[in-house]
């Protein structure tokens, strides 16, 4: 039978490094190594953790990738308690319990948290506090780790992010306890990032994409082997109508989706929107009012892909041929971005990404929308009030509101005194709201 020689301990000659090939690894721990060996064409890494050295093949001589794999070898040690795997770790020492405190947060329903929390935890965390006991940690230690996340130039709102996560695993700690007391935290010196103001489409701009995507269509024009598809259009002309996010596109699917008729709509072709009920991929599950004009994409979207061969046909709206929706994201940003660039549509300063039809959706409700309710968009959007007025609204200038800053306020209608009020009583007359028309 063959070992399994990448999840074996080696010992002696077959494993000991050869002179001048040792490296670390840029922000982890210097116990952290990789190197070569006589015995192997491979990079293998040494760490050493809870008293003993393990070491591992890592089974490529790319230096990169050797990289990558001996962080895998480093976390699955602190981290993962599979039997066979890693011997388990001393209970006071940091990534037990910071383990234990995210298993505690896994079952509550909030998803979202616990993975944001696990993330900046394996991601940054560990590798510094890595087995260090939770008693031990002070605020010099804190202000160690604030001070390595400034040298690798981290913005100080993420840095406190980072913060957050700690003080809850201390907190658990102390809840459960573990530790006598949480250690008082330093100040995340700087400011902020400076606010920046949402990158968006104009009307022009959304005609340009459009079209460039049919012109890219018809040369059969293919970004890394993938080829441009009139799907694109119509993923285009969906979210700048549907107020969702880019990662909404990894979960939503044709379950998620429901038409809703106009009840006398003036115009067929917007006779019906669509309510949007996928999972929250960031903040709450409300669900999605769509503008009319979606109905007409997602129709279309549809119908193109009925001619579709049955084994790619799944329930997930757009391009359902990759199960894989993290692989989907990266090729549909990368399609998009080659249509931004042929579209020429550049700015001073301005990044235009997926997330910029987002934007623009929001951005057209709030200029082109009579008597829009910021709170009722934020709502459907998925945000908060504050992010629209923080955010969007930081676009609108003053010459784009000249007829809401000239405009009055209807006067109330006169009323002819009936008997009752001739009587003596009193009424408040209430002007009508001006009847909006549907396109």
């Amino acid at each position: 039978m063959t070992e399994n020689t990448s999840k074996k301990t080696y010992k002696g000659s077959g494993a000991n490094p050869i002179k001048g090939t040792i490296e670390t690894i840029p922000n982890y721990p210097k116990k952290l190594v990789i190197f070569k060996v006589e015995s192997s064409p491979y990079y293998w890494s040494r760490v050493y953790v809870n008293g003993r050295y393990s070491i591992r093949s890592l089974k490529t001589d790319n230096r990169k990738l050797a990289q990558k794999a001996a962080i895998k070898f480093f976390t699955d040690i602190l981290v993962d308690h599979r039997v066979g795997v890693a011997k388990p770790l001393k209970s006071r020492t940091f990534t037990n319990v910071g383990n234990d405190y995210l298993e505690s947060i896994n079952d509550n329903g909030k998803t979202r948290r616990y993975a944001d929390d696990k993330y900046r935890f394996n991601h940054t965390l560990v590798p510094f506090f890595t087995e260090k006991d939770v008693g031990e940690i002070t605020n010099s230690d804190i202000s160690d780790f604030i001070k390595s996340q400034v040298a690798r130039d981290v913005a100080p709102a993420t840095i406190n992010h980072y913060l957050i996560v700690l003080r809850k695993i201390l907190k658990y700690a102390n809840d459960n306890r573990v530790i006598d007391s949480v250690p008082n935290f330093p100040k995340v010196s700087g400011k902020s990032a400076t606010l920046t103001k949402r990158d968006y489409f104009d009307l022009k701009e959304m005609g340009k994409l459009t079209r460039t995507v049919d012109k890219m269509v018809k040369e059969g024009v293919k970004v890394r082997g993938v080829a441009v598809t009139e799907e694109l259009k119509f993923l285009i002309q969906f979210m700048v109508n549907s107020f969702i996010r880019p990662s909404d596109l990894r979960v939503l699917k044709h379950s998620h989706v429901k038409a809703v008729k106009i009840p006398d709509a003036t115009n067929p072709a917007y006779g019906h929107y669509l309510i949007l009920s996928h999972p929250a991929t960031k903040t709450t599950d409300q669900e999605v009012v769509t503008m009319p004009a979606a109905h007409r994409s997602y129709t279309a979207l549809k119908k193109s892909q009925e001619q579709r061969p049955d084994e790619i046909k799944t329930d997930h709206v757009f391009m359902p041929e990759y199960p894989n929706r993290s692989t989907m994201m990266n090729v549909l940003g990368r399609l998009f971005r080659e249509v931004v660039k042929r579209a020429g549509i550049a700015g001073d300063d301005e990044k235009h990404t997926l997330y910029s039809l987002r934007h623009s959706s929001i951005m057209f409700r709030l200029m082109l929308a009579k008597n829009i309710n910021t709170l009722q968009l934020a709502k459907n959007a998925r945000t908060s009030q504050l992010m629209i007025e923080k955010f969007y609204a930081s676009r609108l200038t003053n010459l784009m509101g000249v007829d809401e800053l000239h405009s009055f306020k209807a006067k109330p209608k006169k009323k002819t005194p009936n008997a009752e009020e001739a009587s003596g009583a009193t009424d408040i007359g209430y002007v009508d709201e001006p009847e909006v028309k549907r396109r």
